[in-house]
């Protein structure tokens, strides 16, 4: 057992060993909180660790689990790490979800987390509702970066590495084969995750070697009605194929799109006149003089051009009309022959925080 730092008081009836690490839970003398101490196990590799603290340094997410320190030997050497401590139980507990509005909530909160470690250019290779739990607050918390590794194209592992069911396709190669895997392994497991999160369990065809996919997991077909471009994007996360598999941050962006529906507003200026769009008005027409007119329109979701006169450059981009608006920007209508007569839009789009 490594020498706990004596700012940490120990709490040997919340101590629990399992997994790779032995974690203690104690009291933060100083700073008067829960922390979680964990230590290595006998026989596991030093690299874990590290992984560990490097990948929890290097991510800035409410929806991810904090390092508070790190402990060293008297030769200086990491030993343990500090973290966040976790009351409660994990996201198992609460499965099956039959209320859509929780489930959008706390998918939206697990594809933040999850689109956040990957911006910080981490995998988290465990993905799973065992490795979520909820803080004091109610605010969901990925943990468990023992298996997180920094992302390249180079990530590869020895054999099979995950659990079970949540394992992308490509990981499930013989202990000999080398698996090489892409921040796609977590969107593949996240997918699973939800499932769970709808069903209770995975179905059979999930925990085969490889895993397969049925009617058993498809969106479309689950006890709790999604929206369906929803459950369209939530099935491309299960493609075999890895860079068939959406982007986590699309999946944040589009779950995040839905739970702030009719929320949005749009204010338009051009020729020296305002216009908004909103859920009370979902489309208005902008005349633009000798160019002709420009219909704008709000679907709840987002915002786009429906038709114009002319060519339309967003932020001097041209794009094909119809086209979605990326929020805030300029529209420009009219090719570079009009010179100073083009006409142009400034667009300021509100968006909601979305409030978990």
């Amino acid at each position: 057992m490594i020498q706990i730092p004596l700012r940490y008081t120990p709490n040997p009836v919340r101590s629990a060993a399992g997994g790779m690490s032995r974690a203690h839970v104690c009291t933060d003398r100083h700073l008067d909180r829960d922390v979680l101490v964990k230590e290595l196990q006998d026989g596991v590799e030093m690299r874990r660790l590290s992984d560990e603290i490097a990948a929890l340094a290097s991510i800035r997410s409410k929806h991810v689990v904090q390092l508070y320190d790190v402990i060293r030997d008297v030769s200086g050497n990491i030993v343990g790490i500090v973290e966040e401590y976790l009351p409660g139980d994990d996201l198992n507990s609460i499965i099956p979800l039959d209320d859509l509005e929780k489930f959008m909530r706390i998918a939206f909160a697990i594809a933040c987390g999850i689109a956040d470690i990957h911006s910080a250019g981490r995998i988290h290779r465990d993905i799973k509702p065992g490795n979520m739990k909820f803080d004091a607050e109610g605010c969901l918390k990925i943990f468990d970066f023992g298996l997180a590794r920094a992302a390249s194209d180079e990530a590869a592992t020895r054999g099979a590495v995950g659990t079970d069911g949540y394992m992308a396709p490509e990981l499930c190669v013989d202990d000999l084969d080398e698996a090489r895997f892409t921040q796609a392994i977590d969107t593949y497991a996240f997918a699973a995750t939800i499932l769970k999160l709808i069903r209770g369990s995975l179905p059979v065809s999930l925990r085969r070697v490889p895993p397969t996919t049925d009617a058993q997991a498809d969106f479309t077909l689950q006890p709790l009605v999604l929206p369906q471009d929803v459950a369209a994007l939530f099935n491309r996360c299960f493609a075999t194929y890895p860079h068939q598999r959406p982007a986590m941050a699309d999946v944040r962006d589009l779950l995040g799109a839905h739970i702030l529906r009719d929320r949005h507003r749009a204010t338009m200026i051009a020729l020296g006149h305002a216009y908004e769009l909103n859920a009370s008005k979902r489309g208005v027409n902008i005349t633009l003089g000798q160019l002709g007119t420009l219909r704008l329109s709000y679907d709840g979701l987002h915002f786009g051009i429906v038709s114009a006169s002319g060519q339309v450059f967003v932020n001097n981009v041209q794009v094909q009309v119809p086209h979605r608006l990326p929020g805030a920007c300029v529209i420009t209508v009219g090719g570079p022959e009009y010179g100073p007569k083009r006409a142009h839009i400034t667009v300021d789009v509100s968006h909601p925080e979305v409030v978990l």
